[in-house]
């Protein structure tokens, strides 16, 4: 059976022993092959601190942690089912690397995530705990129904520079990072909106100097992979489509 796309909305974050919290607006769109971009937004402008990207542009925006790769899941005999997520773009480091998790699944059908995560400020790894629920799979605008993922990459090995950009159906999000420097939307498509009853797209995040080529594929009921996107100086390359 082929996977789904997913859609997923982090409900609260907790430093073990601490109490859940969540300080952010944190989506995680992920392909049926597996590819992931996961935007962290503050919610609090005033917790904004140094993400260590160097970039004043950066330093203003509202970002806590942006990143997108691949991931995998692997259940064992034992019943526990554990996900690892390879950091091919990271905000916070030009040296990415990977985060594992057990899932576990509740009664309600959300996923409590157990792991350990690297405080920056000790240097000591902390248990941490995150809270998921799954939004609904609905297809994308009104007026083009179609169920549809399409993801996006870019990456000039010469300078280092990388990018993915994932739409879900009515979710679109992307990172680039080029020369240290992070560029990322997130657009959501909103029914009822105010002088446009039927809805339309609406861009909730966006933060950098460069463009990402969301608008290209918002309304694409089919696209081919292996097919180029062309946007700003870049060529992005279609490596997956899929629908559902």
């Amino acid at each position: 059976m082929t996977n789904l796309p997913s859609i997923s909305l982090r409900k609260h974050y907790r430093k073990v022993p601490g109490e859940p919290e969540e300080p952010t607006s944190t989506i995680v769109l992920t392909s049926p092959n597996r590819f992931f971009v996961d935007i962290r937004v503050l919610k609090d402008l005033s917790s904004i601190a140094d993400l260590g990207s160097g970039s004043q542009s950066y330093l203003s925006n509202p970002v806590q942690w942006a990143f997108a790769g691949t991931s995998e899941s692997v259940c064992g005999s034992n019943g526990k089912c554990f996900s690892t997520w390879h950091h091919w773009i990271d905000s916070q480091t030009d040296d990415p690397a990977r985060d594992r998790g057990e899932m576990i699944t509740q009664d309600d059908g959300d996923v409590l995530e157990k792991g350990t995560t690297l405080n920056p400020e000790t240097g000591m790894e902390e248990l941490y705990e995150e809270l998921w629920t799954d939004l609904p799979l609905t297809p994308g605008s009104s007026n083009r129904p179609a169920r549809t993922c399409i993801v996006l990459r870019v990456e000039d090995v010469e300078t280092g520079m990388r990018g993915i950009v994932i739409r879900v159906g009515r979710w679109c999000q992307g990172i680039l990072k080029k020369d240290g420097a992070v560029s990322l939307e997130r657009w959501q498509w909103v029914e009822d909106k105010e002088n446009c009853p039927d809805g339309q797209w609406d861009v909730t995040v966006r933060v950098g100097a460069d463009e990402l080529p969301c608008t290209h594929i918002l309304d694409v009921e089919k696209s081919v992979e292996g097919t180029k996107v062309h946007c700003g100086a870049f060529s992005w390359e279609v490596v997956e489509v899929s629908t559902w």
